[in-house]
């Protein structure tokens, strides 16, 4: 089967992939760290049965222009960010993608960020590089043997102990979790690990879906108002936009920390800065945004009590090797004849 990769690709899954083609190569952004442009995609792509992508777009022109295409193979949680799947199906085409290949990094990102803005991490390390706020400063308990034997940095009033210290300890309290997919499921498990109390909200997966994270069913606003820390990791539906509002902000414990790690369109952004701004919720995590890159001068910049992150949640070096082992998997199932797990267009079974 003649093939075409421009999918990142692991040495380590070259076994797999020669066990449904030897005949193959690389090329596009998998190579080159640059998409592939269309015109060049629709001159590659003949001949080629079977193309493994990741960030090309494979549009309608592109699989018009494919002679002998039997598979597409998108290396993403969602295809349909670069694949044309209608165009797709209506040639017969099967589209393959990579659910769940970065749950863990982002998931293992959540709560990262959780930890950074509750306990000041972030805020404490740029004050130490970037500013003099904390270093050659003399405090009023400077000196003497017990700070010689304590290597206390300083328990004056205006010293970090006081003034960034004192953030709270996650066991023990209570984690909100909007959302129990892939990732959300992850993330209850780090949650749960960490020997917190899981409040989950997903009306499409059952109590017993959630027992083995010792996840406790529940509606959105209880969630809101019980969580100490809470997440947000569901797709975007008519159902989940703004599923964040302002309403449910209002919610909130004074006390409470938030992170969204999914997409900016479940949440109400300018209820949450308002949140912030007036220190009506404790802190956010932040790390997907309405307009990316953040413009400069962005309201949240000037927050001190929000950790921003550039999209890098859903990046980590394991997740090349996690996407071709789920794709190459589930195509072997194709051809052998057996259901595959993650089609996104099952109608050209049929």
């Amino acid at each position: 089967m003649k093939t075409l990769i421009t999918a990142r690709f692991d040495k380590s899954q070259t076994e797999l992939l020669e066990s449904i083609t030897k005949d193959y190569e690389f090329a596009g952004y998998g190579v080159t760290g640059i998409k592939m442009p269309v015109p060049e995609m629709k001159e590659k792509i003949r001949g080629i049965e079977l193309l493994i992508s990741e960030f090309e777009d494979i549009t309608r022109e592109v699989i018009e222009a494919a002679d002998a295409l039997k598979i597409i193979v998108c290396c993403r949680n969602e295809a349909f960010a670069s694949i044309d799947i209608e165009a797709a199906t209506e040639k017969g085409i099967p589209v393959f993608r990579a659910a769940g290949r970065n749950a863990i990094a982002v998931a293992e990102h959540t709560i990262a960020l959780l930890m950074c803005v509750s306990k000041n991490i972030s805020l404490t390390d740029h004050l130490l590089k970037y500013t003099d706020q904390l270093t050659g400063v003399h405090y009023n308990d400077d000196g003497g043997k017990r700070a010689e034997t304590m290597s206390e940095w300083s328990m004056d009033p205006t010293a970090p102990f006081a003034l960034y210290g004192g953030g709270p300890e996650m066991f023990g309290k209570t984690f909100g979790q909007i959302g129990f997919g892939m990732i959300g499921r992850e993330v209850a498990k780090r949650a749960d690990a960490l020997g917190m109390k899981v409040l989950i909200y997903d009306p499409f997966v059952e109590q017993a879906g959630m027992d083995y994270v010792h996840g406790q069913k529940t509606d959105l606003e209880t969630l809101m108002k019980e969580s100490d820390f809470i997440s947000v990791n569901c797709n975007v539906t008519p159902g989940t936009i703004g599923i964040v509002s302002r309403e449910m902000i209002a919610l909130m414990k004074p006390t409470a920390y938030f992170v969204n790690t999914a997409r900016a369109k479940v949440l109400d952004y300018d209820a949450l800065y308002d949140a912030l701004a007036e220190k009506r919720i404790a802190g956010a995590g932040l790390d997907v945004y309405p307009v990316e890159p953040i413009p400069a001068g962005d309201k949240f910049l000037s927050l001190r009590n929000v950790v921003l992150t550039p999209h890098l949640a859903g990046s980590a070096r394991d997740i090349v090797g996690h996407q071709i082992d789920i794709t190459l998997h589930d195509v072997k199932k194709y051809l052998a004849g057996e259901k595959p797990a993650f089609l996104c267009n099952p109608e050209v079974m049929k």
